[in-house]
């Protein structure tokens, strides 16, 4: 145990022995979780929870008939997200539609009709538009053919006077645009027995404060624990690894030293930066302590297990340096400790679950964003232990035959 404590003191005396050490330790993380946060609220337009709302367009409408058959095609426009908004005119220079001002007449007389979309030039909302307008097309069709289907026969037997058949058609455009809404043909699915189907939902992201706050902290922690490489290669070119070595010390015990170390250095940089952005970002780190500590523990064990097994595959003090901080950039980077992993393609998302860090991130995210508690984050735990692990067994086969 006197050992152990011996080798523990002597890496946090090694850590601290310049004030630049402890500015890169305690003061950087902190200043980089405020300037990313202020960079993702810059990018994003600000920490809003609120659903994306669906883009609509604005098209002017110049329409010449003011018949209820108009209204049929700006109603159905309008669930397409095309707002028509009647103007007197169109420019040459706009994008807009032309109703002919003998639209209702020629319909309800069975005769074709021509609704001209003008088109300035290269306008990006043009497919959208002609898009909308083939299920407003359909729309007049149907409505147009019902009207004067139903005048028709109403005429035939003399049902309406000659002076009552625009509100006769009224009426019954009204009625046939009410029965629409209202379909009398309807599917349902019976699932057999034992078959639950959820419903989807949309998956919340963390605020820009928390995902900095989470992102730096996996980021400046990994080159914390990395940094045991760089530790054990500096050892081995002095010589003092040697002459541990020749000393009735296991070689076992000598990796559990510096790993307990290590990893006790990760930790106590985790709980500060875990303060610091409780305090001065206001992220709901100590909603639920336990989990929070759960999550941090198992990523700082698989992170300085994989510190030990680059320890003995790089030779020299630049190669160490690089590696460590290399690993550390590449991992966070990619992990989405930088940015909401959510944001990025599925292919992405499932082929970068073999890094730890985006584990470690998932979890940090269930636990700010989701209000995850320890049960939740357990399947992110278990791969970040099953990391430790394999790392840990790798390094210390391959320390048997490290000098």
């Amino acid at each position: 145990m006197r050992r152990l404590l011996a080798c523990v003191r002597v890496e946090f005396l090694r850590e601290f022995t310049t004030p630049m050490s402890v500015v890169f330790f305690l003061v950087l993380p902190l200043v980089f979780t405020a300037a990313v946060s202020a960079g993702l609220s810059g990018m994003s337009g600000g920490n809003t929870q609120e659903p994306p709302k669906e883009v609509e367009i604005n098209l002017p409408m110049q329409a010449e008939d003011s018949g209820p058959l108009v209204q049929v095609l700006v109603d159905t426009l309008k669930t397409t997200n095309v707002a028509a908004e009647p103007v007197d005119a169109l420019s040459r220079e706009q994008l807009g539609l032309v109703v002919p001002g003998t639209m209702s007449a020629d319909l309800l007389a069975g005769s074709p009709i021509t609704l001209t979309l003008q088109v300035p030039g290269a306008v990006s909302e043009v497919d959208v538009v002609r898009e909308a307008m083939r299920p407003a097309r359909e729309r007049l069709n149907i409505a147009a053919r019902v009207m004067r289907v139903g005048l028709q026969q109403a005429r035939a037997i003399d049902a309406v006077a000659p002076e009552d058949e625009q509100a006769f058609v009224d009426g019954l455009l009204d009625d046939v645009m009410q029965a629409a809404q209202r379909p009398p043909v309807v599917t349902k699915v019976n699932w057999g027995e034992g078959v639950e189907i959820e419903e989807p939902t949309s998956l919340t992201m963390a605020t820009n404060t928390e995902q900095a706050s989470a992102g730096q902290l996996v980021t400046w922690v990994q080159i914390t624990l990395l940094g045991a490489a760089q530790v054990l290669v500096d050892e081995r070119l002095l010589g003092t690894l040697r002459r541990m070595f020749v000393m009735p010390t296991a070689r076992t015990s000598i990796l559990s030293g510096k790993l307990v170390a290590r990893l006790l250095l990760g930790l106590a940089q985790m709980g500060i930066l875990l303060v610091g952005g409780a305090l001065l970002f206001g992220v709901e780190w100590g909603s639920n302590p336990l989990a929070v500590a759960v999550v941090s523990l198992a990523f700082a064990l698989a992170t300085v297990g994989l510190g030990i097994l680059l320890a003995t595959i790089v030779r020299t003090r630049g190669q160490a340096q690089s590696v460590v901080i290399g690993v550390s950039m590449a991992l966070a980077a990619l992990g989405g400790a930088w940015y909401p992993i959510e944001i990025t393609p599925p292919v992405y998302r499932q082929v970068v679950q073999v890094l730890p860090s985006t584990w470690a991130m998932r979890a940090y995210t269930d636990l700010l964003a989701r209000g995850a508690d320890v049960m939740g984050v357990l399947p992110e735990v278990g791969m970040l232990l099953l990391f430790a692990v394999v790392f840990t067994t790798v390094g210390l086969v391959r320390f048997q035959r490290y000098s």
